[in-house]
């Protein structure tokens, strides 16, 4: 159902734009011809994200009835316990709450339950871009911004960067835009003036929780309204907030969409109801809940009468660093690999910034003849930027 979907999509939007990508773009005929002379898919396919190529691997995978397993253009090769069933068409290979990867298997009415939902809700349209700056190979960018462009036409515009001069300028090459984002970068935007005036007319935010402060403050200096959404790797788009004001509280996450059922578990952790819950996982772990259209989330909270629903706590071992979940326990593997300690011990802290929700700490026992710097090097070689400690403490002993 997915490829022919796209095929319905790209003979209606043939010669209009699909991606814009720096000086290059490319229509949706474009990627058409170039998925058409794309090699035979014979298992699944690895797509890293990045540039117009990331759309042809997906549907390249789909065209030939494989899975397509997006990654970070330079993440390592994901390695699954389980390879995906015969009907799975896409496999999330996500940290979730506990911050350790492993795969989520879909199958292509699960993806495509996801995109409609979303589209009908946030109401994208194919005369409007989606602004490309959060990770795509990420749930978030997946279903907001590359599932739109496949199945409903709706372009893309990749930003490089999410800094503010170069969003800026590619504000400047549209009349309107639809900005799906992260607390992090509405707060730089904002801090930067570039808000006022520009060209957006839905303004999206999710991945991390959204500061009430930070939503009222862009309103009353832009007159730009940020709906939060929330959804999980899992299940998909859960509640959206399509207020025209700002909400009263930060644990607010909007109405729950149409097509999914929220309720507290006996544990309070919220269970999902609905057609774009995941088959399961390549590898269960205690507390999985996972199956049969429902998911049984590590996130607490409740709706109100009014059918809001709002977030009170979790109970993942992940850190949330601006809405991106990094695993304690692979940084630890991180640092003791390197030789210049003998243990490690990793958490998260709130940061003085609330839109970067939380910061990594390391607690460590440094080797003989090791010092901080030689570790902090070492480690550079071995995590992400995003997965660096930024507090360091060493001890002698703990």
């Amino acid at each position: 159902m997915l490829y022919p979907r796209w095929l319905e999509t790209s003979r209606r939007h043939t010669l209009l734009p699909a991606v814009y990508d720096g000086d290059q773009v490319f229509t949706f005929g474009d990627l058409a011809t170039a998925v058409e002379h794309a090699p035979v898919a014979t298992s699944p396919v690895i797509a890293r994200a990045g540039g117009a190529v990331f759309i042809v691997e997906i549907l390249r995978a789909w065209r030939d009835g494989q899975a397509v397993i997006p990654v970070e253009r330079d993440a390592p090769e994901p390695s699954l316990q389980r390879p995906p069933p015969d009907d799975c068409r896409l496999v999330k290979y996500t940290p979730g709450a506990a911050g350790i990867p492993r795969g989520i298997f879909f199958n292509d009415a699960q993806v495509i339950a996801d995109c409609d939902r979303i589209v009908a809700a946030m109401k994208l349209s194919p005369s409007i871009p989606n602004l490309a700056v959060i990770s795509l190979s990420h749930s978030y960018g997946f279903s907001n911004v590359v599932l739109p462009l496949i199945l409903h036409g709706v372009p893309m515009h990749l930003a490089p960067v999410p800094f503010p001069r170069p969003i800026e300028d590619i504000f400047k090459q549209h009349e309107a835009m639809v900005v799906p984002a992260v607390p992090s970068m509405w707060r730089a935007w904002h801090r930067a003036g570039i808000l006022k005036g520009a060209p957006i007319s839905l303004a999206i935010s999710a991945g991390a929780p959204l500061a009430a402060s930070l939503e009222a403050d862009v309103f009353a200096d832009a007159h730009l309204k940020i709906h939060n959404f929330y959804g999980a790797s899992e299940s998909g788009g859960i509640s959206f907030d399509d207020s025209d004001i700002p909400r009263e509280s930060a644990d607010d996450v909007g109405m729950v969409l149409d097509g999914v059922s929220v309720r507290a578990g006996s544990d309070g952790r919220l269970l999902v109801n609905s057609s774009s819950v995941a088959m399961g996982y390549d590898e269960s772990r205690d507390g999985d809940s996972l199956g049969n259209g429902n998911y049984l989330t590590r996130d607490h909270g409740n709706l109100t009468a009014d059918g809001r629903l709002h977030l009170t706590g979790n109970c993942g071992g992940a850190i949330n660093v601006a809405g991106r979940k990094v695993s304690p326990a692979k940084v630890e593997a991180a640092l003791l690999a390197t030789g210049c300690v003998t243990s490690a011990r990793v958490f998260g802290t709130p940061s003085s910034d609330p839109e970067r929700c939380e910061e990594i700490c390391a607690k460590v026992s440094l080797a003989q003849g090791k010092t901080l710097d030689d570790l902090k090097a070492a480690a550079m070689e071995r995590l992400q930027n995003w997965e660096l400690p930024r507090h360091w403490q060493s001890v002698s002993g703990h």
